[in-house]
């Protein structure tokens, strides 16, 4: 069982497919809470007999963080989230791959090391797991790692493109705190679904999944061939009552192939206003879900502003099936900033070694944004990522821009549209469970 686990006793009544858990573990600062609701938040240590009683995120909000002493090396005791890619096999070839799933990699792990890394997790108190791949569900015990993983207490997200997804396999998975997405990336015949359409395919399937009693979620990544296709995706998405996120095309994995899906600054409206549907919405879909992946995701996202440093490798982390531990899915996608092995040596040990990327903040961007438009902190950039800086600047280059200039001009139109129609809070809002630095921290040169 997960080691920081309390069953729940707050007052408050929990989303539906939410398991009644509070997850917690020892930070430096004091205490990582997830509630089953769905709120994180970063408290005292005071807050720890609340925690081990069960009570809500609304009985703890007493012992919540005001500042946070950030230094240079800062990060969590362990991921927040993790990806565990089970395998590279995958039954589809979809161009924009940032894994190039098909072929399984020439040594992968094997399911007893799987399980041993599962174990570690829940010992260092990882909140979230996605299994991936490839097809995770190719993988010969594709069930019986879901299974592991729910019974140690981690909420799980399973990527799939549903192909292999039968009755009798979803029959065997769990529902409670166990999420599924499906890629929905166009609308036309691509020729991945024999006689159907991509879009009549996955939007069936997500429909049959949900009537098998489990959450699910739409992945799309936006592209240059698709933008005019994203207002179909995000309506039906509303108009069926699933979950949608969406991440930008990176021209990485087999998609440094096909560097023409990357968007253009003709697609930036269009894009746009698909962000900020998705991100109305959002708010409204989030608000029926209990602790999942995107949620622990947007903590993460939070806390990259308030702290003015990338996530990656501090609050997360991606195993790829070869055993390589990498900070995110883009660091693996561009093969950089690898931090060691988990054939070789535990996780916890990697985890606590000193990685490249977490000696780089906003400080080291700071030539690199001189004079950008979007340098300011009304906006919300992500560029200033080592990763993607490894994408559009060269493998060794990881304080370079991160950023493209059909990016740099989305930025502002969301801007602008935000303003026009929502108006309204961060979804994790600085102060909500996200201290604001410690003043100090910042008078020390540490961010």
């Amino acid at each position: 069982m997960f080691q920081h686990l309390a069953p729940y006793h707050g007052r408050a009544p929990l989303p539906a497919k939410t398991r009644p858990l509070v997850r917690y573990r020892k930070e430096e600062f004091g205490y990582l809470v997830a509630f089953p609701d769905g709120h994180m938040g970063m408290y005292d240590d005071g807050v720890l007999p609340l925690a081990q009683a069960g009570l809500s995120q609304e009985e703890c909000a007493g012992h919540l963080l005001h500042t946070l002493r950030v230094s240079r090396e800062f990060h969590f005791s362990a991921p927040c989230m993790a990806w565990v890619e089970i395998t590279r096999r995958c039954n589809l070839r979809c161009p924009h791959c940032f894994v190039e799933g098909g072929i399984a990699r020439s040594s992968e792990l094997t399911t007893k090391r799987i399980y041993s890394l599962l174990d570690e997790w829940a010992e260092m108190g990882v909140f979230s797991v996605v299994i991936t791949g490839g097809e995770p569900s190719v993988h010969r015990d594709f069930l019986s790692i879901v299974n592991y993983a729910w019974e140690l207490g981690f909420v799980i997200g399973i990527a799939s493109n549903a192909v292999p997804l039968t009755d009798r396999v979803l029959a065997q998975i769990p529902h409670d705190d166990v999420i599924v997405s499906v890629s929905l990336d166009g609308i036309h015949d691509q020729g991945k679904y024999k006689d159907e359409s991509d879009f009549s395919y996955v939007t069936r399937r997500l429909l049959e999944i949900r009537e098998r009693g489990f959450n699910t979620s739409i992945m799309t990544t936006t592209t240059h061939d698709n933008v005019r296709d994203l207002n179909k995706i995000i309506t039906w998405a509303v108009d069926h009552d699933i979950s949608l996120r969406s991440v930008p095309f990176v021209p990485m994995g087999r998609g440094a192939r096909y560097r023409e899906l990357a968007n253009t600054t003709a697609d930036v409206d269009l894009a746009a206003e698909f962000w900020i549907a998705e991100e109305q919405w959002e708010r409204v879909k989030d608000k029926t879900l209990g602790l999942c992946a995107g949620k622990v995701l947007n903590f993460l996202l939070t806390m990259v502003f308030a702290t003015r440093r990338c996530m990656s490798g501090r609050g997360l982390a991606y195993i790829e099936s070869g055993g390589d531990v990498y900070p995110c899915t883009t660091c693996s996608g561009n093969k950089v900033l690898r931090a060691g092995n988990v054939m070789a040596d535990s996780f916890k040990d990697i985890w606590n070694a000193d990685w490249d990327i977490r000696q780089i903040t906003w400080d080291n961007f700071k030539e690199t944004c001189k004079g950008c438009p979007i340098n300011d902190d009304k906006y919300y950039c992500s560029s200033r990522c080592p990763s993607q800086s490894s994408v559009y600047n060269g493998r060794n280059i990881f304080t370079g821009c991160g950023s493209t200039e059909f990016q740099r001009r989305s930025v502002l139109r969301r801007e602008e549209l935000f303003r026009e129609r929502v108006m309204e809070e961060p979804l994790v809002p600085v102060g909500d469970g996200i201290p604001h630095p410690d003043p100090a921290s910042h008078a020390e040169g540490s961010r």
